[in-house]
Formats: C-alpha cells, sequence, structure tokens
C-alpha cells in the first residue's frame, strides 16, 4: 500500500536531484542542526521536513530498502525512478510537504506541549480529577506551573483560546484542523494517538502525524498577532538562523572583521565561513562583494546549470575562488538575486 507519507519522503528526495547522498537526506529528516545539513535543506527546498522524520540510522535503511524493492528508487544514483516520480508528484503530496513547518519546528513543539498541558491541567483542575501530564517535558510543565500562579479568570481565558482556535483551524482546514483538534487531553478524554486518528481519516498513522505536524504549524501561522494564544509562545523564537551563527553576526553588526570575530570566540576558520554562509542564506541583505569579487560572482552565476546546487562542477571550471565563496554566491541566487 502506498501511503501519503511516502510521497513526502520520495519528493525530498526528489529534490535532491542526485547530486546530495542518502546520508545527507537522513541527517534533514532527522534535524541535525549542522551546517552541511542547513545548507541542504535550504539549497534543495527541505525546509518543511527538517527534522520532521526522526529516525534511526536502521530504519531509515529499512525505508529505501523498501523503495528500492517496490521500483520507486534507483539507490545507486539516489534518484526516483519513473514509478517513484509519479508518487511524488501528485499536488496532494506537494501541499502536505509545504505545511510541515520543520524550520520551525522547535518553536512548533514547545508551543503545543505548553498549550496541550495547560488545557489538560486546567481542565482536569476544574473537574477536580488527577491526571498523568500528557507531556513529559520539564521545560513546559515549569512554564506551565508558574503560568497557574496568576490569579485571573481562568475560565473566561479557556474560552477565548477556543474561539481563537477555531477561527485559525477554519482557515487551515481538513484534514489538518481535524488532526489537531482531536490530540487535545481534557479532564475525561484523551487525545488520539496518531493510530486513531488515522482511522478516523482513513490513512495510515504515519500520514496521521503529518497532518497534525502540518495542522498545528498553520494554525500558529494564521494566528493573529494580538492573539492571546500567542502567549505561549512567549521567549521562544522561529528564526532559522542558529545561535551561534546570530552571535557571529551580532559582532559584525558592531563592526568587526572576519579575523577579529574568529579571534573573539575561539573558533576555526570553516565555522566562522558557516556562520557567513548562514547570514548569506537568511538575511534580507548581505554584502556578497565584501567576501566575493564581482566578475566572479558573475561567473558562479553563468555556471551554475539550471536547477543544480552542486558545487563541484562550478568549483573545477574556476581559479582562484573557494567552495565558500561559491556557497555564498549560490545563496543569494537561491534568494533570488541575480548578477548576471
Amino acid at each position: 500500500m502506498v501511503h501519503l507519507a511516502d510521497g513526502v519522503v520520495l519528493l525530498a528526495i526528489k529534490r535532491l536531484n542526485g547530486e546530495r547522498s542518502e546520508r545527507s537526506l537522513f541527517h534533514v529528516l532527522n534535524g541535525k542542526r549542522s551546517a552541511t545539513t542547513l545548507q541542504d535543506a535550504f539549497f534543495y527546498d527541505l525546509e518543511p521536513v527538517f527534522g520532521q522524520f526522526p529516525a534511526t540510522t536502521y530504519e531509515y535503511e529499512k525505508q529505501l530498502s523498501e523503495y528500492a524493492k517496490r521500483g520507486w528508487l534507483d539507490r545507486e544514483r539516489f534518484l526516483l525512478t519513473e514509478a517513484g516520480d509519479l508518487l511524488a508528484s501528485p499536488e496532494m503530496v506537494a501541499d502536505l510537504f509545504g505545511r510541515l513547518g520543520g524550520e520551525r519546528r522547535d518553536y512548533n513543539a514547545m508551543t503545543w506541549k505548553r498549550l496541550s498541558l495547560f488545557v489538560q491541567t486546567l481542565m482536569s483542575r476544574e473537574h477536580r480529577q488527577t491526571f498523568f501530564p500528557v507531556q513529559a517535558d520539564r521545560s513546559a510543565e515549569r512554564w506551565v506551573k508558574q503560568i497557574l500562579r496568576v490569579d485571573r479568570d481562568w475560565r473566561s481565558l479557556m474560552e477565548t483560546f477556543h474561539r481563537e482556535i477555531e477561527n485559525a483551524l477554519e482557515t487551515v482546514g481538513d484534514p489538518y484542523a481535524t488532526a489537531v483538534v482531536y490530540r487535545f487531553t481534557g479532564a475525561y478524554e484523551t487525545g488520539f494517538t496518531y493510530e486513531q486518528i488515522g482511522n478516523l481519516l482513513d490513512v495510515d498513522p504515519y500520514t496521521a502525524r503529518l497532518y497534525f505536524l502540518a495542522g498545528w504549524n498553520g494554525l500558529l501561522k494564521a494566528l493573529p498577532d494580538e492573539a492571546v494564544l500567542k502567549g505561549f509562545t512567549h521567549g521562544l523564537s522561529d528564526e532559522r538562523m542558529t545561535h551561534s551563527a546570530r552571535e557571529s553576526y551580532e559582532l559584525f553588526l558592531k563592526g568587526r572583521s572576519f579575523s577579529q570575530i574568529q579571534s573573539i570566540r575561539r573558533l576555526r576558520t570553516s565555522t566562522i565561513e558557516d556562520h557567513v554562509v548562514e547570514m548569506a542564506m537568511y538575511l534580507e541583505t548581505f554584502p556578497l562583494e565584501q567576501f566575493v569579487p564581482g566578475d566572479q560572482i558573475q561567473r558562479v552565476e553563468a555556471l551554475r546549470e539550471v536547477g543544480s546546487w552542486a558545487l563541484k562542477p562550478i568549483y573545477e571550471q574556476m581559479e582562484e575562488i573557494s567552495y565558500f565563496q561559491i556557497r555564498l554566491v549560490l545563496a543569494r541566487l537561491k534568494r533570488g538575486e541575480t548578477f548576471v
């Protein structure tokens, strides 16, 4: 049986276009926050699935073997077959893929932990029921306990939460909205498992999980800035740039040079280079010519094949340019800039 979740993974493979390895995709799906993996997710439009398919090496190997056995994947070239391409092509696959919010996964996950635990705790108190916390997360528990110490009209607040969630989910739509609603735990009702949601929506548990991730990401995005529910995101960041790269960026803003930042932070040259690449990837404006001469920028753009983000073919055709500089140029090209 073919599941929608399989189509999403096959689409991820398709987007790599045979330019990256099986291991590269494994790290993207598991959300490894290394420079190389972040760049793979950025260049190959894999950020929505970043960290959304956690798996062991054994599970991943088994999955790829099954795809190859079914005739969907050419593992030697890490490219889809014609049959695999057909499974990755439907609009519903691309729609689910784009909704998953992997680039915001930590932000989304902690907000869900806080809200779901808060709802369970408040409803259980209201009905004087003992309960086992639906979230085994100390940070979320501490946050909820601190909030509940505040003396206020919680019943009225819950009504506001309910209204805001309803309005946001109307924007998100089904099946994503249904998956979110049934994950909540109250005083007497336990949130559905993904298998139960799958039975409800007539899909497998893996697809049901993706429906929930997509629905929750969509709900948070649909909330207006003035929504009371936004309070559950307090102290959380949905920034794509890593904390370490942000620290280097702050030093650049203070006028520090590359070598000065390296000295101050006591990091290797390659690490600071990775931070600069992140800046080129995520910042609205970036001083590219401070790092790459104008003629080389144009040459890189001219040499890049349409649809390709491979570094080596460009590097082998140019003199006196580094992989670091090529990555910077490609990052700005990916953002839609042009130099030729």
